[in-house]
């Protein structure tokens, strides 16, 4: 694996100066429909076609954008996604994604052919190890002063993954209690190895501990509870889809305007994203407090104000009244009594104790 990480990201220190984005995503459940929840479904991997396979609704648009960036001279925003897919789908899904028009600058695969050799068929399954390893990695040759946004899903431990990975970078924790973690977590002794070595590493690449994690996004494929994501960390966002999650990357600057209409129209052209997705997704957004109401009537306004979707009027002057009927509803409700987004964490526990006391669940 150490290997296969100093080819994707071994050279990408050199732009010292960078301190924009970079963004990391999970491939299978985030960017691509992937069923893997029978052995049957897990064999035919390998063999579809880049055509065969499916995007989860509105993410390529979503990759579209962030690579753009906040627009002007700006380079390429860093892009890089982590597969727990065998390599041999390497050619495949970077055909994929430049049919998505999607522009990256690598892809880490799982290495299967070791893992069955050994006859550690755990490993194929489980990612905490991988994900981790390959994250510490990354961050030991990144641009010293870049930001990153995480991606994943529910369907395994990315919330905690992602989560432990910011508190490692922002220096919450020692090597030894990150070990004393996996250790608990049954991580397999040769990734617990590459994991202590990447810490390391990272020391030694002149990264000083900061908050260099700005957002970790969830997309709920499995449906399962948003507050079930946020325990750990307050930087987690759970989103229902890739709308909600536009959304929030427009609020925080890292998409345009222009690029968050784009991201809609494809959704509503391409995945049947209609009024009342729509208006239900942003009445999540208002419930949980991600964004307030004069945020939701400024892009009511915007969505409706010279229609910059190029929707037929009758579906513009539709969504207008759902979305307004939505409104309404929320003037009623002070937002200081809005429902948190984040539970508190129990305070009575140290940031290793919240660690130890997690036990890792599949939802597949």
């Amino acid at each position: 694996m150490l290997k296969s990480l100093e080819n994707i990201y071994g050279l990408k220190r050199s732009n010292s100066k960078y301190d924009g984005l970079v963004c990391t995503f999970d491939l299978d459940k985030t960017y691509l429909d992937t069923r893997f929840e029978s052995l049957r479904k897990l064999v035919r991997i390998p063999f579809e076609k880049a055509e065969e396979k499916r995007n989860i609704p509105g993410v390529a648009a979503v990759v579209r954008e962030l690579r753009r960036g906040p627009g002007g001279q700006h380079p390429p925003v860093p892009i890089y996604f982590i597969s727990g897919s065998p390599e041999g789908m390497h050619k495949v899904v970077t055909e994929k994604l430049k049919l998505d028009g999607v522009g990256f600058d690598g892809i880490l695969f799982k290495n299967w052919r070791a893992a069955v050799k050994k006859f550690q068929f755990k490993k194929i399954i489980d990612k905490i190890g991988f994900k981790l390893a390959a994250l510490i990695y990354a961050r030991s040759v990144f641009p010293l002063k870049s930001q990153e946004l995480l991606f994943g899903d529910d369907s395994e431990y990315d919330a905690t993954i992602y989560s432990l990975y910011s508190d490692i970078v922002a220096g919450a924790l020692e090597d030894y209690e990150v070990l004393t973690i996996l250790k608990k977590w049954n991580v397999a002794p040769d990734e617990m190895d590459l994991i202590a070595h990447n810490l390391k590493k990272l020391k030694e690449s002149g990264h000083k501990p900061r908050d260099a994690v700005q957002r970790i996004f969830i997309h709920l494929e499995q449906k399962t509870s948003a507050h079930l994501h946020t325990t750990l960390s307050d930087k987690v966002v759970p989103t229902q889809n890739y709308f909600q999650t536009a959304v929030i990357l427009y609020k925080m600057d890292a998409i345009t305007r222009p690029g968050l209409f784009r991201i809609i129209s494809d959704m509503i052209r391409n995945y049947q994203f209609g009024v009342n997705e729509f208006t239900s997704s942003t009445e999540d957004l208002l419930r949980r407090g991600l964004i307030d109401r004069g945020e939701a009537r400024k892009l009511l306004k915007n969505v409706y104000k010279g229609n910059p979707l190029a929707l037929p009027r009758r579906i513009i002057s539709d969504l207008r009244s759902d979305f307004i009927r939505t409104l309404d509803t929320f003037s009623r409700v002070p937002d200081t009594i809005m429902p948190p987004m984040r539970r508190d964490s129990d305070k009575n526990l140290s940031l290793v104790e919240r660690y130890l006391r997690f036990s890792p669940t599949r939802h597949v």
